[in-house]
């Protein structure tokens, strides 16, 4: 009998090309997508993290919180296993993706960066309601030397998923998440949202979690878990990381459409969720600057100069000094250079293309 596929997550970070993983996903017949699930509750909900506190996020924060107002971390976990419980009791395979920064619980951020006096935000701790009504006991493992993972979301739910991570060089991550965020939320690399975001941290200790609970609970069928994967990879070796991915978790990789129509990202993407009268210009730029440039595509755009050679940070410093400064881009190189332990250490791990050795 044919292993079939297990729920799925994609454990993302922001710019490292995750919705065009999720449109590669997209063509699965056999997959709903349930993507973002707890992204607008930190961002715009009732007990709302986001960092930022400058006057475009504030602006943008009073337009949409009347569609958010009700939206607690509680009612996003309910949600997502809901949808879960009601793709699975379709036949289909629920997917879900979310940045792991918007997941860790604020006494772990709070902790893990005491030396920048991040917020130690008050949530209350999670209450599994079980909507998934998933009664897999090897979720239920608790062994002694098991931690509870680092995230808000029970460890009961977390050990029910394929979990897929997906990362990317810090050079490229660094700027295009400074860049997005600096024109369109006002953020500097001197908020205390800079280094709880422009960190692969987050992705480091779930990824930790992960691989402690299933080398005490291998399943069945599934000899790597978790799964990494480059963002560079996926667009460089888009049908070689796809083909080895889908084997891996037993899906028809042959299903994987390569191709698609463009569309429109103010309906398309996740995030653009609030009602188009409450999408003002500020709202739709934000959008845009995320999801605007997969929504209109037909395809993995490879940017071929992009990648004809290696990546030099001093180089490249160089380049964001022109852009922004040097105080900026003494900042930026010094993010690159934090973050990128935790990226040599899940790329190590990662799905190589075949045709590298």
């Amino acid at each position: 009998m044919a292993q079939q596929p297990r729920r799925i997550a994609l454990f993302s970070h922001p710019r490292t090309n995750s919705n065009m993983f999720t449109k590669l996903f997209a063509s699965q017949p056999d997959i709903v997508q349930h993507t973002y699930p707890f992204m607008p509750g930190y961002m715009w909900g009732s007990d709302r993290r986001l960092g930022y506190k400058s006057k475009e996020v504030e602006e943008m924060y009073a337009t949409l919180k009347s569609n958010y107002d009700t939206l607690t971390t509680q009612k996003s976990l309910d949600d997502l296993e809901r949808a879960f419980g009601e793709t699975e009791a379709q036949g289909k395979i629920p997917l879900t993706k979310e940045h792991v920064c918007f997941m860790i619980r604020p006494k772990v951020i709070a902790k893990d960066l005491a030396e920048y006096s991040y917020p130690d935000y008050p949530l209350e701790p999670l209450i599994d309601h079980k909507f998934d009504t998933v009664t897999d006991s090897a979720s239920e493992y608790s062994g002694p030397d098991l931690p509870t993972n680092p995230t808000f979301v029970p460890d009961r739910f977390m050990n029910t998923l394929t979990p897929i991570f997906i990362i990317r060089n810090p050079i490229r991550m660094i700027p295009s998440w400074y860049k997005n965020t600096s024109e369109n939320f006002g953020a500097t690399t001197r908020d205390n949202e800079w280094p709880f975001t422009a960190s692969f941290h987050w992705c480091r200790i779930l990824y930790d979690y992960y691989d402690n609970y299933f080398e005490a609970n291998p399943r069945p069928g599934y000899p790597i878990l978790p799964l990494v994967v480059d963002g560079d990879d996926l667009v460089l070796h888009t049908e070689d990381i796809m083909a080895q991915l889908c084997s891996l978790i037993h899906l028809d990789s042959s299903a994987v459409k390569y191709r698609w129509e463009s569309g429109d990202p103010y309906s398309s993407w996740p995030a653009a969720a609030a009602p188009d009268d409450l999408k003002t210009p500020a709202v739709k730029k934000v959008i845009d600057a995320f999801g605007g440039n997969v929504a209109r595509s037909t395809g993995v755009v490879r940017d071929a100069e992009k990648y004809a050679k290696p990546l030099v940070l001093e180089e490249e410093g160089k380049k964001w000094e022109k852009t922004w400064g040097k105080d900026v881009a003494d900042d930026l190189v010094e993010s690159v250079k934090q973050a990128m332990v935790d990226y040599d250490y899940m790329m190590q791990r990662r799905i190589r293309p075949s045709t590298i050795n």
